[in-house]
């Protein structure tokens, strides 16, 4: 019988891929999958020493809750294009901002396979929590970043062995490139 750990992380990583499948369809009702699958990744995340996955994981259950009813709003999903001056200074606050925390705490770490296993953790966070919301924006070029974060993903998961996870965000990368092409098709820019 497999242990606790072996089916949430099973269950969290089957919840995601329907909640991938429904937003690149552009359909409301992704974020309640999304939703649930984000927390029971809260108590994975948090088991396999991943804290800033296990915050970021929290922080996509109330993100979650406000795209669901932000989405609901509207009968049919308009997408908006932000200029490229938006996109570059958002990355540079990202990268100063995450800078600034790992600064802080580079005594923290005993070992450089720790510091790099936090930077990874660590940006991987903070570009998720910008590129959701942009997803919740409805942004288009929000896919473009995930496509870059999700094969992040793949190589923190598979460091911490889950594998499961890493098979989600695989997944998640191809059809990152799908939901890029189901975006594209019509937009309207800000």
């Amino acid at each position: 019988m497999p242990d606790k750990q072996f089916v949430l992380e099973w269950t969290a990583s089957l919840l995601g891929l329907v909640y991938l499948f429904l937003i690149a369809k552009k359909n409301k009702w992704a974020w309640s999958f999304g939703g649930i699958s984000s927390f029971i990744y809260v108590f994975v995340f948090f088991k396999s020493n991943l804290q800033a996955q296990a915050f970021l994981a929290i922080a996509y259950v109330f993100m979650s809750i406000y795209a669901f009813w932000s989405w609901n709003r509207e009968d049919k999903i308009t997408l908006i294009s932000w200029r490229l001056g938006h996109h570059l200074l958002a990355i540079q606050l990202i990268f100063l901002f995450g800078g600034a925390v790992i600064w802080m705490k580079q005594s923290d770490f005993s070992t450089f396979h720790e510091k790099e296993t936090f930077v990874l953790d660590l940006f991987i966070a903070l570009f998720s929590v910008f590129a959701t919301a942009l997803g919740i924006l409805k942004e288009k070029s929000n896919w473009m970043y995930w496509i870059f974060i999700n094969l992040a993903c793949v190589v923190l998961y598979l460091q911490a062995n889950l594998y499961a996870t890493t098979i989600l965000y695989a997944s998640y990368f191809i059809l990152g490139i799908y939901g890029l092409r189901e975006w594209n098709k019509k937009t309207e820019a800000i």
